[in-house]
């Protein structure tokens, strides 16, 4: 569309109509550059806005465009907007716009398929259609450069690497067999998938001569290790009557090549791994003939990389009507096809070393992640090109945050310096190579060169350990120093923080504990700032007993509320504390690190779930625990007993739910564990307390 010409034509002017009529409508061709022009221009009917319309709508056979004198704006819509403000209807005495017969007639004149019919059409509708052709003709040529890009891409991709299902069978299955196998008296026939045979093997010694010479070996057991007869190759063991027909593995990996002249094709590839186990019945017996594996290699996803382009992923996928086919396009009915981190194919990086690619740092960050998305890693490189200086660095804690897109952590992306990417002091970027680009040292750096402080380590490693906020951070510092605040946390908690990096770190469960006092506190000091104190009181600021000063708050801060909620729990669901003492019985159970117990009181109930900041206190918990449907248990650290941490949900001997502060899980794969512990513990109490019963 040629817009500056078309605005160069003087406007046609609106007829003056009849009161009836909102609008009018002038209708004239021209040619531009020896190409027809279709000007439609809506005026409003009324005096002063015959001279400029309110819309200049301009058509050609392969085009269309809106233009607002007005404001000066182009606009390539459809004709909604125009139909509500012409208040267009299909019943022509309905309608507000005055058009005369001779310009209807120059509309339909542009109807050059001839498909439509005066008598069943208006001329809104030619404009309507002309719009849609337009868009069908555009969206076919796109669909038809998209299939020529598409087949050119496929004619150019090398093909997969020849030894990739042996790298496999090395580096993803382990050489993994099954051996499968049938006990019969003393004797077991064992058929291999590595080698075919089937073998049969005595499983205990005969007393009688002839015995003394057979081979024995253990008993054969479900899913545990042994090795073939025949051919010794290791496997695992599979029970006939377990294990029949067809069994498939499927395992991921990624495949880098080079593409073009310098760009590269990444490659996601499925390989699976098929076992299979024939039988025959003889009789009423069945009989193992043999065992096989094979491999199944299915490409399921490439991207093209090239320098100067957008990175390009097409996809294979299969339809019952087209068979097997690779779109340009993920969304393809109600299938979604997803790219998950894998190995990587061992030759992938000899092959990016003569692409654009080849100082990706790819290689450096594998030894820290074995398996990621290769994919995304490169795209990532190439809006990132700093991610290749960190993979060498070290910070691979950075470059993973970066691989998931996580962009808070860049300050400055245009940045050639790692500091200033980072928005961290020089100084930091060794310290933060010591920590393994460990992402909350360095939103502490970060903060540290925003406010223009120096940390040292020591209140570096507390106040990335126990996890603050950074507005909490600035709360804090109002009131006092860095280092006055780690003292009084470390007295509060009895932690002692390291005061080097090189240093044994905090364990697990020092780190939780300093957590959950800092969480206490921050919350202490926004009750104490909500209630007007003047903090600038060392008593107020820094109470001698923290968890009591803070239980006092909470009632100071929500007394009546609180009060009232007491008495309504306490009256409404008395079963929980008459059932205390049996649940305790019952579901107690502490060691060095913790201790778990069940709720005394529906009030205890409440204040865990303010205190932590959960929906435990609400009605649903509290009528569930009062009725036996399920408990309520309180996890507490033994340093801390009576400070809320974890609230756990059992039912029987079945974990339902478990959730810290705010929802959260803290220390997710250390509490998980114990709570395995917790519940093996607790099947053993009730099996000894129903024998001795």
């Amino acid at each position: 569309m040629k817009k500056k010409a078309i605005e160069r034509v003087p406007f046609a002017g609106g007829t003056k109509a009849e009161k009836k009529y909102i609008n009018t409508v002038s209708v004239f061709v021209q040619e531009i550059k020896e190409e027809r022009h279709l000007f439609v221009e809506v005026y409003e009917n009324r005096k002063g806005k015959l001279q400029v319309p309110w819309i200049r709508m301009v058509f050609t056979e392969k085009d269309w465009g809106f233009y607002y004198p007005e404001s000066g704006i182009w606009s390539a819509a459809g004709l909604e907007e125009v139909e509500r403000k012409l208040q267009y209807s299909l019943m022509p005495k309905a309608n507000k716009t005055f058009i005369t017969e001779k310009e209807i007639d120059q509309i339909w004149s542009i109807n050059a398929h001839g498909y439509m019919n005066k008598k069943f059409h208006s001329w809104m509708d030619v404009l309507r259609n002309l719009i849609r052709d337009i868009r069908n003709e555009r969206a076919r040529k796109r669909s038809a450069n998209r299939g020529l890009r598409l087949e050119e891409r496929i004619q150019n991709t090398p093909a997969l690497p020849t030894d990739l299902q042996e790298w496999a069978k090395k580096n993803l299955f382990f050489n993994e067999h099954f051996l499968y196998y049938k006990r019969h008296g003393r004797y077991a026939d064992i058929a291999c998938s590595a080698c075919g045979h089937t073998s049969t093997v005595a499983t205990r010694r005969s007393e009688s001569f002839e015995g003394q010479f057979e081979t024995v070996i253990e008993p054969p057991r479900n899913n545990f290790p042994g090795y073939c007869p025949h051919c010794k190759a290791t496997g695992t063991y599979k029970a006939l009557g377990k294990t029949r027909g067809v069994y498939g593995l499927g395992k991921y990996c990624f495949v880098a090549q080079p593409y073009k002249e310098t760009g590269a094709v990444v490659r996601y590839v499925e390989i699976e791994k098929v076992y299979r186990l024939d039988t025959m019945a003889v009789g009423e017996k069945e009989v193992m003939l043999g065992a096989k594996e094979s491999y199944i290699t299915t490409e399921i996803a490439r991207t093209y990389l090239e320098k100067g382009k957008r990175p390009q992923t097409d996809y294979h996928k299969y339809s019952s009507y087209d068979g097997e086919f690779w779109d340009d396009c993920n969304l393809y009915g109600m299938n979604h096809i997803q790219i998950t981190a894998a190995e990587v194919y061992e030759k992938s990086y000899e092959w990016l070393k003569g692409t654009f690619l080849q100082y990706s740092g790819a290689k450096e960050y594998s030894r820290f992640e074995p398996k990621y998305n290769l994919m995304t890693y490169l795209q990532r490189y190439i809006q990132w090109p700093q991610m290749e200086m960190f993979s060498k660095m070290g910070l691979h804690k950075v470059v993973k945050e970066m691989l998931d897109g996580y962009r808070e952590i860049v300050q400055d992306q245009n940045a050639t310096h790692p500091e200033d990417f980072l928005g961290i002091r020089k100084e930091r970027i060794r310290d933060l190579a010591a920590v393994e680009g460990n992402i909350q040292y360095l939103k502490i750096w970060q903060m540290e060169r925003k406010e223009n402080t120096h940390l040292s380590e020591k209140e570096t490693i507390f106040l990335a350990e126990s996890e603050i906020k950074e507005r909490d951070i600035a709360e804090v510092l109002k009131y006092t120093t860095v280092a006055k605040f780690m003292h009084k946390m470390e007295n509060y908690s009895g932690i002692d923080i390291p005061d080097s990096f090189a240093k044994q770190q905090l364990c697990g469960h020092a780190t939780e504990a300093l957590k959950v006092i800092c969480n206490l506190y921050i919350d202490y000091l926004h009750m104490r700032i909500q209630g007007g104190y003047d903090l600038n009181n060392q008593i107020y600021l820094f109470p001698r007993d923290l968890q009591n000063a803070h239980d006092q708050m909470v009632l100071e801060t929500n007394a009546e509320e609180f009060k009232k909620r007491n008495q309504e729990v306490g009256r409404k669901y008395p079963d929980i504390r008459k059932k205390y003492r049996k649940l305790r019985n019952r579901y107690f159970f502490e060691d060095e690190e913790y201790l778990i117990r069940p709720a005394r009181s529906a009030e205890e109930i409440v204040s865990e779930g303010r205190f932590l900041h959960h929906c435990v206190g609400g009605d649903n918990y509290l009528d569930k625990h009062n009725t036996g449907v399920s408990t309520i248990l309180f996890l507490r650290l033994q340093k801390q007993p009576e400070i809320p941490y974890i609230t756990v949900e059992i039912c029987k001997n079945k974990i339902v739910q478990w959730f810290g502060i705010r929802d959260t899980k803290p220390d997710q794969i250390v509490i998980e564990k114990w709570l395995k512990k917790y519940i093996k513990a607790l099947k053993e109490k009730q099996e000894m307390l129903a024998i001795t019963a």
